[in-house]
């Protein structure tokens, strides 16, 4: 009897945890429903148009929230993190960082591309606008993305090579007279997309430059503070929608094609790719940079973690699994106190798994939608799956924003991104595993270069947050989704402030 009454608020706990995830598998099942009912009766395109409506909102929503989500984000995460992270402790944790991400998603990128799971074998893929491509235009294109000359325009508008060609006649093999485009003039235009990368840069130096003299800057930094936060809110409700946009996405995209268990098989060796990639960055990668490093054993790390790998198969969020995450580390792994403190609220800017999944996702549209993928477009997609990962919110679901992002920046259809949320389920639970063992493994390479030598002036900075840690530990999982995602932001404010800030949540 007492076992069954310690049951209930258990599963009621879980229950509320994982409402959102319950319903978009409801939702999921009927989208599946409503496209094998519907399709038989041979829908009109204006029926398509309006069961697909739902799902056009959604995704209008989301890329509605992309900039607000990416400014903010990058410039308080920029301003306040580079303020503590001073010293050794400060490179070893970004370089870590920086050199897990960058394998994940070349992990993910050589995969997708090997295998192309999203090939639809009918050969509608059309290299025309790329053919006469030239790669040295491609980098001057880059360059011109990296400084924009507008930024309020580069939210909407990106510049490239527009080429002026012309037919000339030229002699065949079999002395047959045939035709050929040339190149006779190149100019800068400009097309409707958002410049991503131009976007980071501007917000990346502002953040440096406001670091510099905080006290100064302080008012700008607290309105993007305030900005950031109250976006993620807006965020957490507009999730919500994700259940019926899922069930409209699905239902939509399967009724817009002929061969609708060809796309099961696709999408089954989508899932597959992502769990290779999974797996091998997982017991692949970060034990090698763990062990080119350390010079030590990965796997005690992985037996250390196993309490926080589980807790992230449950609540499928990395901010959510901080605190178990920092009971491993300081308790069973014995990593110092301070570095712990340290190093794991900046991991969860990064997410290893993430990165996998939201480029791999990238790859399928593109191959589904038939747009060619050549090398420079490659790259420069893996570039912005980089700098996307650092940027997206730690909550259920936010690779949705990553993948939208950069199928926007790179002129791929992401109509279908309803198919891909149908395996969300599995690798959703996959990938935030992934993301918590590299955190762990993190804290590990900065306990082994750093312990003994943290400075004075970090600890006392860390001392500050001691309390909002504490404090975090204690919520609920959706509660401290917000408040460990912002305890870098904390940082910065008064004693006062960090009780009403509390308050809030």
């Amino acid at each position: 009897m007492v076992n069954l009454e310690c049951s209930k608020p258990c599963w009621k706990e879980w229950l509320t945890n994982n409402l959102l995830l319950i319903l978009t598998m409801i939702g999921v099942v009927v989208g599946f429903t409503i496209a094998f009912t519907v399709e038989p009766l041979s829908p009109s395109i204006d029926a398509v148009l309006w069961i697909g409506m739902p799902g056009e909102l959604f995704l209008r929503g989301l890329q509605l929230l992309i900039i607000p989500l990416i400014v903010p984000s990058i410039i308080t995460a920029t301003g306040s993190m580079l303020l503590r992270a001073s010293g050794r402790l400060g490179a070893v944790t970004f370089a870590y960082m920086f050199a897990a991400m960058f394998v994940a998603v070349t992990t993910g990128l050589v995969l997708s591309v090997s295998i192309r799971p999203g090939k639809t074998g009918d050969g509608s893929d059309s290299d025309d606008d790329w053919t006469t491509y030239q790669i040295q235009d491609t980098i001057a294109d880059i360059l011109r993305r990296i400084i924009p000359d507008n930024i309020i325009g580069a939210c909407t508008k990106v510049a490239y090579t527009e080429y002026t060609t012309e037919e000339v006649a030229v002699e065949g093999e079999n002395g047959t007279n045939l035709t050929s485009m040339v190149i006779t003039g190149k100019s800068v235009a400009m097309r409707d997309h958002t410049n991503l990368l131009g976007i980071v840069v501007f917000c990346i130096a502002l953040g440096l430059a406001m670091s510099i003299n905080r006290e100064s800057t302080k008012p700008l930094f607290d309105v993007m503070v305030a900005l950031r936060i109250s976006v993620f809110k807006l965020f957490g409700v507009f999730i919500w929608t994700l259940p019926v946009g899922t069930a409209s996405l699905i239902a939509s995209s399967l009724l817009r094609v002929d061969d609708i268990y060809g796309i099961w098989s696709s999408l089954g060796l989508f899932a597959a790719t992502v769990v290779v990639g999974l797996v091998m960055h997982e017991f692949l990668w970060i034990p090698l940079l763990y062990f080119i490093s350390t010079r030590r054993n990965p796997f005690t790390v992985y037996r250390g973690l196993g309490k926080a790998m589980f807790t992230a198969v449950v609540s499928r969020s990395s901010a959510a699994t901080l605190p178990v995450l920092f009971k491993c580390c300081e308790f069973t792994l014995k990593f110092h106190g301070e570095v712990c403190s340290f190093v794991l609220p900046l991991s969860l800017f990064k997410g290893d798994g993430s990165s996998v999944f939201i480029i791999s996702s990238c790859v399928w549209l593109a191959d589904r939608a038939g747009v060619p993928l050549p090398a420079e477009q490659i790259v420069f997609m893996g570039l912005l799956g980089v700098i996307v990962t650092f940027c997206l919110p730690a909550v259920p679901s936010a690779s949705l924003v990553g993948v939208v992002l950069i199928c926007n920046a790179a002129g791929i259809p992401s109509e279908e991104v309803g198919l891909l949320i149908s395996m969300e389920w599995l690798l959703d639970a996959l990938r935030c595993v992934v993301n918590v063992t590299s955190h762990g493994v993190n804290a590990g390479v900065g306990d082994h270069f750093l312990k003994d030598q943290f400075s004075r002036d970090v600890e006392s900075g860390l001392n500050e947050n001691s309390g909002v840690v504490n404090e975090a530990m204690k919520l609920s999982p959706r509660e401290s989704d917000v408040i460990v995602e912002d305890i870098l932001v904390v940082s910065e404010t008064t004693k006062s402030d960090e009780k009403l800030y509390m308050t809030k949540f």
